[in-house]
């Protein structure tokens, strides 16, 4: 499939996207899933998923899971999701759609709490 841009993309079947604001971040973030464990960075993150930049995005479908330090506090979070998209072209990444079953209430609401403070202007 190509985009509006004209960018070759692949998708899982449509889901729920973005319903949640997405923040425009680049943190370091380690994801791990079956075939790797390497170390990537953000372009973008919601209570959703998280857009992960790589020149060699896992297929569709992979499970995984990233590890990332928010700046705004002393929080871990591991999150577990979906590979639902890839993008080879530049930028070349790839969406993990996180699994809201898999995820802690006390991490949601960390994860919130960012999201919240990176999205909205400061006072």
């Amino acid at each position: 499939m190509v985009d509006h841009t004209g960018q070759t993309v692949e998708r899982a079947p449509r889901m729920n996207r973005r319903a949640a604001p997405r923040a425009r971040v680049r943190l370091e973030a380690a994801y791990e899933d079956a075939l790797r464990q390497v170390f990537l960075v953000t372009c973008d993150l919601s209570e959703g998923g998280v857009f992960l930049l790589t020149p060699e995005p896992p297929p569709v479908g992979l499970s995984g899971q990233i590890t990332l330090e928010l700046p705004t506090g002393p929080a871990i979070l591991r999150l577990r999701g979906t590979v639902v998209r890839r993008r080879a072209d530049a930028p070349a990444g790839f969406a993990l759609a996180f699994d809201p079953r898999a995820t802690p209430e006390s991490t949601r609401r960390s994860l919130q709490r960012f999201i919240q403070s990176a999205v909205e202007p400061p006072r």
